[in-house]
């Protein structure tokens, strides 16, 4: 995997957001980047209504807004510049849809990473719970980290689930690049075809289960595969292949391994296809209490 470049936090200035912002900053200096990115913006809708209400006035508040989003950003700047000793960070205030916004500055400054925190006083506090989660996961290209907990350190314990599909090995590589101090666990949750229906069509339980054992044991030759393929040194990885629904699967395993943070493609197959927008990914992030990085299976 090309090494990441560089970053870019999205934050609303809240106090909540400094976790991404802490975060964005810890990571750019453990992998080296060459520069870290602040990005505000000023959403459309509630600049709308200042427009309204203010009439003739809104434009020079509408300024002071951007300047006083400018001076905070700079101020941040310079304090994760002093504290986490990494290039000075470039700063950025956009107006407009903040999902559209993000995924723009992005692309344009070729981010390797967006990270935004899962709580704050605007756009940020609604990612996980309203249309703009749905809005930005579907928007965005590149990988995106959402930051629940408040930062200690290096990543030590990574989760990253995968269904061998496209963007099993991308999440993989991701998880271990991001988080190069931590131990890696992979988990498959498998569910063999048509398992329900063999119940109601009286098939025995002995044929089932050995329907079920073929179906692990074929999930556990594509688990070494892909372990394999990612060249990571033994000690990193661990891993394994679990019968059951997927989402229960993560949480037992996230319940076990305690992970600070869990990997995820952003598509997949079966009950991970368009996962983002499916039942999986957005129940593994409602349900987690630590970081979660959605990944695109194109980098």
């Amino acid at each position: 995997m090309a090494p990441m470049k560089r970053i870019v936090a999205a934050t609303d200035l809240s106090s909540h957001a400094a976790r991404a912002e802490t975060r964005a900053a810890m990571l750019a200096r453990e992998l080296d980047c060459e520069s870290l990115d602040l990005l505000h913006v000023l959403a459309a809708a509630p600049l709308e209504m200042l427009r309204r209400l203010l009439m003739e006035s809104s434009g020079e508040m509408e300024r002071r807004l951007m300047d006083s989003a400018r001076e905070q950003l700079a101020d941040i700047g310079r304090r994760l510049t002093g504290e986490h000793r990494i290039p000075p960070v470039n700063s950025c205030v956009k107006t407009g849809r903040p999902h559209a916004e993000i995924s723009a500055y992005a692309d344009a400054v070729d981010a390797g990473l967006v990270v935004v925190g899962a709580h704050g006083g605007g756009y940020v506090r609604e990612l996980l719970l309203g249309a703009t989660a749905e809005k930005v996961l579907r928007k965005i290209s590149r990988p995106l980290l959402i930051v629940k907990r408040e930062p200690q350190g290096a990543y030590r314990r990574a989760l990253a689930p995968v269904d061998f599909s496209g963007p099993s090995r991308p999440a993989a590589m991701m998880a271990l690049h991001i988080a190069p101090q931590a131990h890696i666990t992979l988990v498959h949750a498998f569910e063999a075809p048509f398992e329900g229906n063999m119940h109601f069509a009286g098939v025995s339980e002995d044929v089932i289960h050995a329907y079920r054992a073929r179906a692990r044991e074929a999930a556990n030759q594509e688990m070494h595969k892909l372990v394999s393929g990612c060249g990571a040194e033994q000690n990193r990885v661990s891993h394994s292949v679990e019968h059951g629904y997927p989402p229960s699967v993560i949480l037992e395993k996230a319940e076990q391994i305690r992970p600070d943070l869990i990997v995820m493609g952003k598509h997949g197959q079966s009950g991970w296809e368009d996962a983002l927008l499916g039942s999986v990914t957005k129940h593994v992030i409602h349900e987690v209490d630590c970081d979660v990085l959605v990944v695109n299976p194109g980098i």
